[in-house]
C-alpha cells in the first residue's frame, strides 16, 4: 500500500514539474509546438504560395523588431498590399486536416491598414457558413472570430472592438496579438493578452473543406479563388490542435505588457449603477452578498439574451467587489462553464461560514440521467463550489446536491441557504414544482453537503416563485420570491409561517429583473437586479432598501452609487408651470422636484405630469395616491404629509425615479429619445411646484 501512494506522490511531482516547465516556456518554443507555424522569414517559403501583392522575408527593425522577439517572432514579417494574399502548401493543408475532435488554438500577430478595420479576411478556412471550420477577419471596427462545429445551431461567433481598446486611437495602425481558443466547452477570443469574449460548444470541431488561406477567404467550396481585402503586415501565423493555456497566450501577447484586464473591465473606472459589461455582455440575475468589509457583487454574465448555446443560456457567475460601492474591482469568473454537459451555470447565492465561502447553484445540463434512467436536458440540477477567498472557487461533488422524488418536477433551481439561528442548521429553498403547484423545495443540512429533503414551501403565487431570497433584519425575517418583479413576506420566525405586510409588498417595482439584496455596513442592505428592456440581461440597478418601525419596506437610491452631475442648467423655485425651451434638456440627466399641496384635498386634486421626453413621463395620480413612470405603477403612495418629492435620473438606457425617498419605479428602454422637461401642473394652484433643479449627468 505504501508503494501506491509513493508512486502517486511521485507521479503527482512530476506532473507539476511538467506544468511549471511549460508555463516556462519561450514564446517561440510555444509557436514552434503549434501544428502549423508560418513565420515568414523567407519569401522563398515553399510552405506559402503567395499571390501577388504578398510580400514575406520583410525586415522590422528599432522597437517593432524588439516587440517581434518578445513575442517569439524573428523580426521578419510579410507586408500585404491591398488585395493580396497567400494559400499555402497541400503539407499545410493536410496538417489542418488533422486538427480535430473538440480542441483547436489560431492566431497572428498582425498589423492591420486602418481602412482594413471595416471589413477584410485576415486568416480563414471557410467555404461558407455551412461549411466554415475557422475564421479571423476584421468588420466594423472590430476583430472577429467564427469556428463552426458539428452540434451548435450557428457558428460560434466572437468579438474585440478596437473602442475597447486600452488606446483604441492608436490601436487602428498598432500591431496586434490576436488568438482565439477553442477548449470543448467555449470559444474564448484573446487580442493582446485580454479575453474580450466568448462563445460555448456543442459536439466537434467541423472539418475543413477549403485551402486555408491568408489575408483572403474561400467563400463557398468550389472557389476558384479566394476573396481578398487585407492590407497591412503579418508577423506569423499558428494553428494548435490543442488549447493554449493563459499562460501561453500571455507569453505570446507581451508577457508582463499583455492587457491583464478581466473582460468585464473597461480602461477606465466605472460606476456600476446603470452598467453593462463591455462587448455583447449583459448582465443577468445578481446574487450579492457582503463578508468582512467586502460587497461582493455576483452575477450572470449573459451573452445573446440567453440565446447562447442553442438556446441554453451558457451564463456563467462573475463578479466585481467593493469596499465603499464607489471603487470596484471586476474578478475572474467565479463559476465557468468549463463542461460541454454545462448548458447554463444558473442562478444560486453564496454563503459564508467557519471561513469558507460555499457557491450553491443548479446546472441546466445539456444531457443528465435521471434516477429512471430517462436522459435528457434537465433545468436544472443543484450543485455547490467552495472558496477560500470568495474569488476563486472549486466545483465539487457529488453533483446534483440530491434528487428529488416522485411528485417534483424533474428539475430545481435557484437555490438559497441560510442559518436558522435557534439550532444552527442550515436550511436551503430552491425554486420547482411539486404536484403542478410552483414552490420552494425545502431541505436542511447539519455540515452544508449532505441534504435531507422536508416538505415544500409554498408562496401561493401562480408559476414557480424563481430566485428566492432569504434574511433577517432587526427581528424580522423576510423572503422574497422572484419573478419580474420581487414580491417580499415577513415573519418573526425564520421558517415562517410567512404573511404579506399591509403595505405594498413589491420591491423593484417596474422593469428590473430577479432582485437579489445582501447587507452592507452597519444596518444597512443594498437590492440589486437587472432591466430587462432586450429581453434576457440588460443594465445593473441598485437601490437602498429602508425597514420601517413596522418592519415593512421600502427603497431608495444608494447614496455612494448616484451618477454624478454636472452645473444645472435649469433651476427655479415657486414655479407654476415648467418648459424647458430656451435651455435644451441634456440627453442625460438627474431631475429633482419639490411640491407642495393640502392634503385634505387628494381626492379632487388633478394630475400633475413631469414629461422628461415624447410619450415618457412621471405622472402623480393623487386620487389614486399612485405614481407612474410611464406604464409602470407605483401604488399605495403615502401622500399624507403634503409634501411630495421626485428624484429622476435619466440615461441612455434606464429611468429610474425615487418618490418622497422611500419608493422607487424603474423604467428601461433602448429607443433613442429626444428629451425634454415640460411640467404640465392640471391640479394648479392647489399644487405648487416649490423647486425644480436638472443637471447633466457627467
Amino acid at each position: 500500500m505504501k508503494r501506491i501512494v509513493y508512486f502517486v506522490l511521485i507521479c503527482a511531482l512530476l506532473l507539476s514539474c511538467h506544468d511549471a516547465l511549460k508555463a516556462q516556456e519561450s514564446p517561440r518554443d510555444i509557436l514552434q509546438s503549434a501544428k502549423v507555424f508560418l513565420d515568414f522569414s523567407s519569401a522563398g517559403d515553399q510552405n506559402v504560395l503567395a499571390a501577388s501583392g504578398f510580400d514575406a522575408g520583410v525586415a522590422l527593425d528599432g522597437a517593432e523588431k524588439a516587440e517581434s522577439l518578445l513575442r517569439g517572432g524573428d523580426g521578419i514579417v510579410a507586408r500585404v498590399d491591398k488585395g493580396g494574399y497567400a494559400t499555402v502548401s497541400d503539407e499545410i493543408n493536410a496538417a489542418l486536416d488533422d486538427v480535430s475532435g473538440r480542441e483547436i488554438t489560431f492566431g497572428l500577430r498582425v498589423k492591420c491598414a486602418p481602412d482594413v478595420w471595416n471589413d477584410s479576411p485576415v486568416i480563414s478556412r471557410h467555404g461558407g457558413h455551412a461549411s466554415l471550420s475557422f475564421n479571423l477577419f476584421c468588420l466594423n471596427d472590430s476583430f472577429g472570430a467564427e469556428v463552426g462545429t458539428t452540434k451548435n445551431n450557428s457558428l460560434l461567433q466572437t468579438f474585440a472592438s478596437r473602442g475597447d481598446m486600452l488606446d483604441p486611437e492608436s490601436a487602428k495602425d498598432a500591431w496586434h496579438d490576436v488568438y482565439c481558443r477553442v477548449d470543448g466547452a467555449k470559444m474564448e477570443f484573446f487580442v493582446d493578452g485580454r479575453c474580450y469574449d466568448e462563445d460555448f460548444m456543442l459536439g466537434d470541431l467541423r472539418p475543413g473543406s477549403v485551402p486555408f488561406a491568408i489575408g483572403a477567404q474561400y467563400d463557398a467550396t468550389d472557389s476558384d479563388k479566394p476573396r481578398a481585402g487585407f492590407e497591412g503586415e503579418i508577423d506569423h501565423v499558428a494553428i494548435w490542435n490543442r488549447a493554449l493555456s493563459n499562460e501561453e497566450i500571455k507569453a505570446l501577447s507581451g508577457g508582463d505588457k499583455a492587457d491583464s484586464r478581466e473582460r468585464t473591465e473597461r480602461a477606465v473606472s466605472e460606476n456600476l449603477q446603470y452598467w453593462t459589461p463591455p462587448g455583447a455582455y449583459g448582465v443577468g440575475d445578481c446574487m450579492p452578498f457582503y463578508v468582512d468589509g467586502v460587497f461582493h457583487f455576483m452575477y450572470l454574465l449573459d451573452k445573446k439574451r440567453h440565446g447562447s448555446k442553442n438556446g441554453l443560456g451558457a451564463h456563467q457567475w462573475i463578479q466585481a467587489t467593493s469596499t465603499d460601492l464607489r471603487n470596484w474591482d471586476h474578478q475572474t469568473f467565479v463559476l465557468p462553464i468549463d463542461d460541454q454537459n454545462e448548458g447554463s451555470i444558473c442562478t444560486g447565492s453564496v454563503f459564508f461560514h467557519d471561513g469558507v465561502y460555499y457557491a450553491f447553484y443548479a446546472n441546466r445540463t445539456v444531457e443528465f440521467t435521471l434516477p429512471d434512467g430517462e436522459t435528457k436536458n434537465v433545468y436544472g440540477i443543484l450543485c455547490y463550489a467552495t472558496s477560500n477567498d470568495g474569488i476563486h472557487f472549486e466545483k465539487q461533488r457529488p453533483q446534483p446536491i440530491f434528487f428529488l422524488p416522485d411528485g417534483y418536477a424533474a428539475g430545481t433551481r435557484d437555490p438559497v441557504v441560510f442559518v436558522d439561528p435557534d439550532d444552527g442548521r442550515f436550511h436551503m429553498y430552491a425554486t420547482t414544482s411539486y404536484r403542478g403547484k410552483g414552490c420552494w423545495a425545502h431541505a436542511v443540512s447539519d455540515d452544508l453537503r449532505n441534504w435531507t429533503l422536508l416538505e415544500p414551501v409554498y408562496t401561493h403565487r401562480a408559476g414557480e416563485p424563481e430566485c428566492p431570497d432569504w434574511f433577517q433584519w432587526g427581528d424580522d425575517y423576510y423572503v422574497i420570491a422572484n419573478h419580474l418583479n420581487g414580491y417580499y413576506k415577513k415573519s418573526k420566525n425564520p421558517l415562517g409561517p410567512w404573511e404579506v405586510p399591509d403595505k405594498p409588498n413589491v420591491l423593484m417595482t417596474g422593469m428590473v429583473n430577479v432582485p437579489k439584496t445582501a447587507p452592507f455596513g452597519d444596518n444597512r442592505r443594498i437590492i440589486c437586479g437587472w432591466t430587462r428592456e432586450r429581453g434576457f440581461g440588460g443594465a445593473a440597478v441598485f437601490h437602498e432598501l429602508i425597514r420601517f418601525e413596522d418592519g415593512s419596506l421600502g427603497e431608495k437610491f444608494v447614496p455612494e452609487m448616484q451618477p454624478e452631475t454636472g452645473p444645472a442648467v435649469f433651476s427655479g423655485s415657486n414655479l407654476k408651470t415648467v418648459e424647458l425651451q430656451d435651455v435644451p434638456t441634456p440627453e442625460n440627466f438627474r431631475m429633482t422636484a419639490s411640491f407642495s399641496y393640502d392634503p385634505s384635498k387628494l381626492d379632487t386634486m388633478r394630475d400633475c405630469c413631469v414629461s422628461y421626453a415624447a410619450n415618457r413621463s412621471a405622472r402623480v395620480v393623487f386620487s389614486e395616491r399612485a405614481v407612474y413612470l410611464n406604464d409602470v405603477k407605483l401604488e399605495r403612495v403615502d401622500l399624507s404629509s403634503g409634501k411630495l418629492e421626485l428624484d429622476l435620473y435619466a440615461t441612455d438606457v434606464v429611468v429610474d425615479l425615487c418618490v418622497n425617498g422611500s419608493r422607487t419605479a424603474t423604467f428601461a428602454s433602448r429607443e433613442r429619445e429626444e428629451r425634454k422637461i415640460v411640467v404640465n401642473n392640471e391640479a394648479e394652484p392647489a399644487l405648487s411646484i416649490d423647486s425644480l433643479t436638472v443637471s447633466p449627468l457627467k
